[in-house]
């Protein structure tokens, strides 16, 4: 890309109408251009659409999950639904706990329901911490039904707004799709909150997956709370307003993990919402107290990312290791592809190990941390790690430069010679709480408290303005 996506952004709201994209349905007026915006810069970063395939094979999945924990939706009443992904979970204490939402269910007054989509992973209901649980199926499968009957055409106006911006940027995305998914999550919404007990608040993670719910949580008056999940930047598309839309469907609060994405969002960007929270993370605050204080440099935690982006992390530590005589033990820890796939393509040396441990955990009992852009490069340094980040196509100081920069404890690199000259430098290593505290700014500590805080605050929210 010749442009960074905050150049892009700023480019596009200052020169389209954006507000005037729009779709008339149900008597109420959608404003599209978030829909739209979040499909389009994830296909021209990823090079493909994130909208999952439709296939017969997805679908049977989502059946196949239609009876995990559903029942729970209809049997009580909860304060909170969390919608996460299972993706989230990682096992800790011999559970699979959900990073964002199950340490929040000691907190809250009452009952939380953590309502997941399990497209990639699927853990037994015996061995998920949440108490409660719900598969998403139920809403996927009637939103899937019901545009499939209901919503064979939808008219947008100023569609030629939205394909001149393609134009400009030279991506497309399939606009009928995003536009179906959108109203079909709003109008189920709607009838689920008619059928279901609702709850007093709803909690979720990536706020720009689910427009449709949020306006229809806030249309019933239940306000809307998001938990960051990864990077929030200028550079993330999802969270750059130039323009100030129409907060309806954007939630009333996001919790960030730190005073960096506060300030970013308060001061740099239109996003409409009413508070933002710095609350930390509680994984982090749990296997902070558990890392150890290396005293030689020795094993390296790789944090791999899915796609291309993960097979050249790979081609470049291969460099790397030969380059530098295989001294180090290399311990890569994969998302959703798996060791089968990376070693159907790659030939690793002996002292590369894949683990099936949580990445938290990994980097807790290595001495450095090694990713592209992963969000995990700031939180190897709340567990006292350096991060190293190999700077793939100008990724990793495009997503991290402006919060990471400064840090004296991350070092970008775009050859591997330049990494093994640092690790050289850096062969004993600084103690953990040292490299913790010079992450203050992008991870608070005593997440506790801080939630407790952000809790106590949710009834003076007005989920309708």
């Amino acid at each position: 890309m010749k442009n960074s996506i905050a150049e892009l952004v700023k480019h596009i709201e200052s020169a389209y109408d954006v507000k005037n994209i729009t779709v008339r349905k149900f008597n109420k007026t959608f404003e599209v251009y978030p829909w739209i915006k979040a499909k389009l810069f994830h296909k021209l970063i990823l090079g493909k659409e994130s909208l999952a395939s439709k296939s017969t094979k997805s679908l049977l999945s989502q059946f196949k999950s239609l009876f995990y924990g559903t029942w729970n939706l209809f049997i009580r009443k909860y304060e909170v639904w969390a919608f996460t992904t299972s993706v989230e979970r990682i096992k800790i204490e011999g559970k699979y706990r959900d990073k964002l939402f199950d340490s929040i269910s000691g907190l809250t007054k009452g009952k939380v329901l953590v309502i997941e989509f399990q497209f990639f992973k699927k853990y037994s209901l015996r061995k998920v911490a949440s108490r409660y649980v719900s598969s998403k199926a139920l809403f996927l499968l009637s939103e899937e039904i019901y545009s499939r009957l209901f919503l064979r055409k939808v008219k947008i106006e100023n569609l030629d707004l939205i394909r001149a911006i393609e134009t400009d940027i030279n991506c497309s995305v399939n606009i009928e799709a995003i536009l179906k998914k959108n109203i079909a999550q709003y109008r189920m919404m709607k009838f689920w909150l008619k059928v279901l007990p609702k709850p007093k608040y709803v909690f979720l993670t990536v706020a720009y997956n689910h427009y449709g719910y949020i306006r229809a949580f806030k249309e019933c008056g239940i306000p809307v709370v998001e938990f960051q999940h990864g990077v929030i930047s200028e550079n993330h598309q999802a969270y750059n307003y130039k323009v100030a839309l129409n907060p309806i469907q954007f939630p009333d609060i996001i919790s960030v993990f730190g005073q960096n994405e506060y300030t970013y969002l308060k001061n740099h960007s239109n996003i409409p919402v009413q508070k933002v929270s710095i609350i930390g993370r509680s994984v982090i605050d749990y296997y902070y107290e558990r890392a150890v204080d290396n005293e030689e440099l020795k094993t390296l935690c790789v944090a791999l990312q899915d796609g291309p982006i993960g097979k050249k992390t790979i081609a470049f530590l291969l460099k790397f290791n030969a380059m530098s005589e295989k001294k180090y033990r290399i311990i890569l820890v994969p998302r959703r592809t798996t060791e089968e796939n990376y070693k159907s393509e790659f030939q690793f040396p002996i002292n590369f190990n894949f683990t099936n441990a949580n990445i938290y955990e990994t980097i807790s009992i290595c001495d450095s941390n090694i990713t592209a852009y992963s969000t995990v490069a700031v939180e190897a340094l709340s567990l006292g790690k350096r991060s190293y980040l190999i700077n793939l196509d100008n990724k990793a100081k495009e997503v991290f430069n402006s919060s990471l920069g400064m840090n004296p404890y991350v070092h970008f690199v775009d050859k591997p010679e330049e990494l093994i000259a640092l690790l050289r430098k850096h062969s004993k290593n600084t103690k953990k709480r040292e490299i913790s505290l010079s992450n203050d700014l992008n991870i608070k500590s005593n997440y506790k408290k801080n939630c407790i805080e952000m809790l106590t605050g949710l009834d003076s929210i007005n989920p309708k303005t």
